[in-house]
């Protein structure tokens, strides 16, 4: 059976056009529409997303009721994460639309380190909390799946790194909550591993050992308000997927989206 999955990070709706001289966002306004034809087009049997737009903190969502229409995805769980900070009156959080029964869903919290600081503007910052979904999904009688998603913690933010030494533990706990546990599963997020790889920030995850990557790009090309030198969003999945075709497109949020076609 062939898979089409897309994750992509939709920064709540926003038009992402670039940053100003205070390396600030700038956006040319709020059009969820133009995600929902963008997907339609593509057409996803798997959409992930993080940073999904909400409309109450229960997970009601308009925008994740016109995707599933536009693209034929009658299943979807939305998970709140906290209000939106660039959409007034609005909530953002992780979104799992499928082509195929949802089975087996639950909600993970990952362990918090808590890092507060100052901003450069003078606002203090403590690091939210982020979450994980994880779901089964019934392909056929026979064939069955594992589905993973998640929005990791923003290191960057906190003049702190991912790998330091000092979250080794915290690390082995979200490897433990984040790991497959079914032989066909796959793992999707924006993990925040900015400056290394996914395999040296991160390598209690085991990714190249359990895990491929479908979906390997250049991040300096997309991240210009950042030293990035890898990519930060990854499409991974146990070694028993076969890759097909794989891209990334940077069209309207500020990270790219990744598309990744399989047989399974």
């Amino acid at each position: 059976m062939k898979l089409k999955i897309i994750f992509a990070n939709v920064i709540q709706g926003m038009i992402h056009i670039g940053y100003n001289d205070k390396q600030e966002n700038l956006f040319a306004g709020f059009h969820p529409e133009k995600y929902v034809a963008y997907f339609a087009q593509e057409k996803p049997d798997i959409l992930c997303m993080a940073e999904c737009l909400l409309d109450e903190p229960y997970g009601q969502s308009q925008f994740v009721n016109d995707i599933s229409k536009a693209c034929g995805l009658p299943y979807y769980k939305n998970l709140v994460g906290e209000k939106a900070f660039f959409v007034k009156d609005k909530y953002y959080g992780l979104s799992i639309c499928s082509k195929f029964p949802i089975e087996d869903y639950e909600v993970l919290k990952l362990a918090n380190p808590r890092i507060e600081t100052i901003r450069p503007n003078g606002d203090y910052w403590v690091m939210h909390d982020k979450y994980i979904q994880k779901a089964g999904l019934r392909l056929s009688s026979d064939t069955k799946i594992q589905l993973i998603n998640t929005h990791m913690f923003p290191f960057q933010h906190f003049n702190k790194h991912f790998w330091d030494e000092e979250f080794s533990d915290y690390r082995r706990q979200w490897a433990e909550m984040l790991m497959p546990n079914e032989r066909q599963s796959v793992l999707v997020g924006d993990f925040n591993t900015v400056g290394i790889s996914i395999e040296k920030a991160f390598p209690e995850l085991e990714v190249g050992q359990k895990l491929q990557s479908l979906v390997n790009y250049d991040g300096k090309k997309y991240q210009p308000k950042y030293p990035y030198d890898t990519q930060i969003e990854y499409v991974l999945a146990t070694k028993d997927f076969k890759l097909l075709s794989a891209k990334e497109e940077m069209l309207y949020s500020d990270h790219p989206f990744l598309v990744a076609e399989v047989e399974v």
